[in-house]
């Protein structure tokens, strides 16, 4: 390292203490990269303890003409962190990630942007007690702040929609140092208890990727834990079906997470057959049922139908089910039914493992060592047709270009309550592994086949993401986690688009807050 950036890497550490500067190549190396890219390497990994050490590192940014990039879990695909210059500062969580606080009476949390949704809800589950949107399945890694800032779904998203639906409000550092609170607790009162006090401010601040400023805490609504869970499957040769079923599902609120897969994605989810692996799944369905008899009943269905669910159709679907108690749950069970009358019921071992295990150790490659890359639209009910048929037609067309590189492209299905479907082609190809997949990659896969770097099937990928980005633009998509992949700023009518740029100018005139994400 230059000694100008020597003496900067240990000026800031005289700021914030030894223990929340990391300056080696390594791990310079790794907090630059996503599952997707690598970044340009940063001058330094800030890990600050508290708000004021947060205001601390703005002040030392501006005073440096430094670039600051937020990294929660680090689990983007879309290069949502990834420094743009060298004169930058990665700043990590791992040391602001406390609960400050828990009013059951209220029904709220306040907690750092450091903390991970897992860690959230173990400290919430002995009071009986969870917040309402409650983490993406990524959440054993995947921290609050990180998934508020960028957007995600899955638990809860059946009810509640994304994440920022279950926030009450932000503490925020913006590029000048303030510390701005939104909702009622920016009166002066200190009460977090009224998000519409006002204008949304909180909504301002949500999913926008660190670029109107940096999340050091949020309180989110609680609510109690269900007392009666299921779930329940079927399969479908027919794609207008499923999504009648999950649109039908989904407009009546009948189930808290909603997920769809087709059979590509459901094997490459499912992996090889390991014993020992499926002993372990069967165990933790069986500890989520709260009870002996329910628990054998559970392993033992789901060790009968084992993986042959996989070959049965094209589409599997999926409901994870709640109830206040028996009588609730067991309506809402025969109400799915009855909506699913086209669709063959199947044993529903995928629901079941996905409450057994919510935050499991995910893997960010195939269990074979394949690369993988995700990436989504969000769309409206009535638009989904319209992409599904574009999008095969140009999937058929590039069918022999994907083969010929030995490229997989599944396809996922999730249910974004109050929004519409999420469509998400998820990309497998061989290809070496960066640092990042190296260092996340589980401890059970830490055998798993190394493949040699493949430029050319990687190219086809970036390309054909590109291409399906824009085919997702055309029919109107929306989307979570939008980084520096999808459009945004330069996507939006002349007058939002300038008020954006307007906000962005008042709160970070500098333009250190993670520039270049959403196009700013």
């Amino acid at each position: 390292m230059p000694e100008a950036e020597t003496d900067l890497a240990q000026s800031l550490a005289d700021l914030i203490g030894d223990a929340g500067v990391t300056s080696d190549a390594e791990t310079l190396g790794f907090f630059a990269q996503d599952v997707m890219a690598a970044g340009i390497a940063p001058l330094a990994v800030a890990s600050p303890a508290s708000t004021d050490q947060m205001v601390q590192l703005v002040n030392f940014a501006r005073q440096h003409g430094l670039a600051l990039f937020p990294r929660g879990g680090g689990m983007s695909y879309t290069r949502a962190f990834l420094p743009e210059t060298s004169r930058a500062i990665v700043v990590d969580f791992s040391r602001l990630a406390a609960i400050r606080a828990i009013s059951a009476e209220d029904g709220h949390v306040t907690v750092e942007a450091g903390c991970t949704w897992a860690a959230l809800d173990a400290a919430l589950a002995p009071l009986g007690l969870r917040t309402r949107f409650w983490g993406p399945m990524s959440g054993g890694t995947a921290t609050v702040g990180g998934s508020l800032s960028n957007g995600s779904v899955t638990f809860g998203s059946g009810q509640v929609g994304a994440s920022a639906n279950a926030v009450k409000s932000f503490e925020i550092v913006t590029g000048t140092g303030a510390v701005i609170h939104s909702g009622s607790d920016g009166t002066g009162a200190g009460q977090p208890g009224n998000r519409s006090h006002g204008p949304d401010l909180t909504g301002l601040f949500a999913h926008d990727c660190g670029a109107l400023g940096i999340k050091t805490a949020v309180t989110l609504e609680t609510e109690p834990r269900p007392g009666q869970v299921d779930g329940i499957s079927f399969a479908s040769d027919d794609f207008a079906a499923m999504c009648t079923l999950l649109r039908e599902v989904a407009q009546r609120r009948l189930a808290s997470e909603v997920i769809a897969m087709d059979a590509d994605v459901a094997r490459q989810m499912a992996g090889p057959a390991n014993i020992w692996a499926d002993v372990q799944a069967l165990g933790r369905i069986g500890l989520a049922s709260g009870n002996l008899v329910t628990a054998m009943r559970r392993m033992a269905g789901a060790a009968l139908a084992g993986r042959r669910f996989l070959d049965r159709a094209a589409f599997t679907l999926h409901f994870v089910v709640e109830g206040r108690d028996r009588d609730d749950l067991r309506s809402r069970l025969r109400a799915i039914r009855r909506l699913a009358a086209g669709c063959a019921e199947i044993p529903n071992t995928v629901p079941l493992a996905t409450r057994a295990q919510p935050f499991p150790d995910l893997p960010v490659t195939h269990p074979d060592g394949r690369r993988m890359l995700p990436l989504h639209g969000v769309f409206a009910w009535s638009q989904v047709a319209g992409f599904h048929a574009d999008y095969a037609q140009w999937k058929a067309g590039m069918a022999p270009v994907l083969a010929a590189h030995h490229i997989v492209v599944a396809d996922f299905f999730a249910v974004v309550a109050g929004v519409g479907l999420l469509y998400e082609p998820v990309f497998y190809w061989p290809d070496a592994l960066m640092a990042y997949h190296e260092r996340r990659t589980p401890t059970w896969l830490a055998g798993m086949p190394r493949h040699p770097d493949n430029p050319a099937a990687r190219g086809v990928v970036f390309d054909a993401v590109a291409a399906l980005v824009d085919l997702m633009a055309s029919h109107r998509a929306s989307q979570f986690q939008i980084g520096r992949l999808y459009p945004y700023a330069g996507a939006h009518e002349a007058g939002r688009g300038a008020l954006l740029r307007a906000i962005k100018a008042a709160v970070d005139p500098d333009g250190l807050c993670n520039p270049g994400v959403l196009g700013l």
